[in-house]
């Protein structure tokens, strides 16, 4: 009796802990120093004028500013179809006072911030001398299919890579529709002067995507004729053979929409 009750409770441990229900004794996992002090995968644009700006890159990484303003704190977490809520991982902190000095994460810990990790999001809370500033941090994410949730409201910015574009329906999508596209350089970039909720979605393509589309349409089109072309002769020898075995064939029938 005693080793099936330890079975059980060995049993209910392991999908416990498959399940995630012990990651709350745990914290959900640290964000270490030395994840947050990471050097970013390009430069910081801490001069935009926008409420969240993000910039993607062909190598599958973003980078993100956001403005502070007076919030206290941010959650930031991801939603999954099957198991809820995920923190939302991410490197290279950084923070930018309004006189423009530039600390690392670990520094912000130092001086009064809080990065702090659980089994559904990832909290980001601000010292009370932090108001009014910028924080900026990297992430994956690829240009071809990028979706963020709103975390601040107001207006937002997706700098594409070179190249690439969104102006193809069904190859290019972009979400909320309410935005413009501006060309900064030679880089589209989408805006939003105000979102307050949801998500943003960018579907974009590489230029030279539109070549290697049009010739799997052209692949697909030359593929449904001789599809058509060939159960059409199939249906018609069908029709011969019964005719040759002298079985009743009408020919007022004859033509069903194939032939």
């Amino acid at each position: 009796m005693n080793r099936r009750f330890a079975l059980a409770v060995a049993a209910v441990a392991l999908l416990a802990v498959s399940a995630g229900c012990l990651g709350y004794a745990t914290g959900g996992g640290e964000v270490t120093n030395e994840t947050l002090d990471a050097e970013p995968p390009r430069e910081y644009d801490f001069d935009t004028d926008r409420d969240a700006a993000f910039d993607l890159s062909t190598d599958g990484t973003y980078t993100v500013v956001y403005a502070v303003g007076d919030r206290e704190e941010m959650r930031l977490y991801r939603q999954t179809p099957y198991s809820g809520d995920e923190p939302m991982e991410f490197d290279a902190l950084r923070y930018r006072y309004p006189d423009g000095e530039v600390i690392t994460g670990s520094e912000f810990r130092e001086r009064g911030g809080e990065v702090e990790r659980t089994t559904d999001e990832t909290w980001i809370r601000f010292a009370d001398d932090m108001a009014g500033g910028e924080l900026a941090f990297s992430g994956d994410g690829s240009p071809r299919r990028f979706s963020m949730r709103a975390y601040v409201e107001g207006s937002y910015t997706v700098t594409l890579p070179p190249d690439f574009s969104t102006d193809v329906p069904i190859v290019g999508h972009v979400s909320p529709r309410d935005h413009s596209v501006q060309t900064v350089g030679d880089s589209d970039r989408i805006v939003w002067d105000e979102v307050t909720s949801g998500s943003i979605v960018v579907q974009s393509y590489r230029e030279g995507d539109l070549v290697v589309f049009g010739v799997i349409l052209v692949i697909a089109a030359i593929a449904a004729v001789a599809g058509t072309l060939y159960f059409r002769r199939q249906l018609e020898a069908l029709r011969e053979r019964r005719r040759d075995l002298g079985l009743s064939v009408n020919e007022d029938d004859e033509d069903d929409g194939w032939l």
